[in-house]
């Protein structure tokens, strides 16, 4: 078989796994001025945050259609280091979390207060580079990393994270292992969804047991195979959402098959879902280097 035909048979079957783009369904380009990454959504309002590289850190808009954003909370940065922000979540007492990516050298993990106010909210490994971030409550959240050495290949997994009593007490344990880049986390009833984007594959692992457990458990029930996902929403009815490919995003079902929902998306990253208002917020942070950022829009049934 030819490099052509090849080419052709693997798209096939991409879009085999994937479905197709829904009828009708258009999303909405949201210009932003930067490199975003991360997205929440406050559901009181509305209210959209993004990591921002760029800036080193979160932006935000209350009125998301009018693309107006401003400047809500910058980062402490390490020195000597290159920026980088992963995922943000909202904590119940309306406070933010954001992982600071770290390089494999400086992660850490940072509470946000509404007052815009930073503060470590972490004294976790700073070797290992953060991605994924997935409040439990108001004391424990998840974090998913990876650390790479010299030419070996990359090894993750999932950690649990509970605050101490006293300030900047942390305690991290891993609940979660045998990944290779885990990036997106998310949780529907007991279910941690994990997406590892080197291996394709969105796993299955039931948080409960994981959190109980005496070792940390394996990642080995494949939920959903995906090409390259990224950072991961999921949505009440159970549906979870991710990036797919290079230039889509897709919605897989209760039974883990993927549909696209949007393409031609320049560089998709985050995800988050607006339940009130019935759509998904994704970021393209658009790799190419005269063009800006911009968020999408995308209506959900």
């Amino acid at each position: 078989m030819n490099r052509r035909a090849m080419a052709a048979a693997a798209m096939s079957m991409f879009l085999a796994a994937c479905g197709s783009v829904a009828p009708g369904t258009s999303a909405q380009q949201v210009p932003l001025s930067g490199t975003p990454n991360g997205v929440a959504v406050r559901d009181a309002d509305g209210a959209v945050f993004v990591t921002d590289d760029k800036s080193n850190g979160i932006v935000m808009t209350s009125d998301i259609g009018g693309g107006d954003f401003s400047l809500y909370a910058r980062i402490p940065a390490a020195e000597g280091e290159r920026t980088g922000l992963s995922q943000i979540a909202f904590a119940p007492n309306g406070h933010l979390l954001v992982e600071r990516f770290g390089f494999g050298a400086a992660s850490a993990v940072f509470d946000v207060a509404p007052s815009g106010q930073v503060a470590l909210a972490s004294d976790t490994n700073a070797a290992r580079r953060r991605l994924g971030l997935l409040v439990l409550d108001g004391g424990t959240f998840l974090s998913s990393w990876f650390v790479k050495e010299g030419d070996a290949p990359a090894r993750g997994g999932v950690s649990v994270i509970t605050r101490g009593t006293a300030p900047r007490q942390v305690i991290e344990r891993d609940i979660v292992t045998g990944l290779a880049k885990p990036v997106g986390l998310a949780a529907i009833a007991d279910a941690l969804y994990i997406s590892d984007q080197a291996a394709n594959r969105i796993y299955q692992v039931d948080l409960q047991a994981a959190r109980a457990a005496s070792a940390p458990v394996p990642a080995s029930d494949v939920f959903a195979t995906v090409d390259a996902p990224d950072l991961l929403a999921a949505s009440p009815d159970g549906t979870l959402y991710t990036k797919c490919g290079a230039h889509a995003v897709c919605s897989i079902s209760k039974r883990g098959r993927p549909a696209v929902i949007a393409d031609g998306i320049g560089a998709p990253r985050g995800v988050a879902v607006d339940v009130a208002r019935k759509r998904l917020i994704v970021v393209d942070r658009s790799s190419a280097p005269d063009k800006t950022g911009a968020l999408r829009i995308v209506p959900l049934r």
